[in-house]
């Protein structure tokens, strides 16, 4: 997808786009001991990625191939 162009974007566009994205609803997940030795060892193997950005990428790619996969259909 192209980006627009800076020049033509409403003035406050940035400031909207950026409260958009902020973070404000928690989710906690409990993992057994395997799971976070297992969360821990992948975290070292990408050489220190926040475990909460794995995990979200993680849920959201499920989610999101999970609701592509199950689309509404007309027929």
């Amino acid at each position: 997808m192209k980006r627009p162009n800076p020049h033509t974007l409403p003035p406050d566009f940035r400031s909207r786009e950026r409260k958009a994205l902020v973070r404000k609803n928690r989710v906690v997940v409990l993992l057994n001991d395997m799971e976070a030795e297992a969360l821990k060892r992948y975290q070292n193997t990408l050489k220190g990625k926040a475990r909460a950005v794995i995990c979200r990428e993680a849920i959201m790619e499920k989610v999101i191939a999970g609701l592509d996969e199950n689309q509404p259909t007309l027929f």
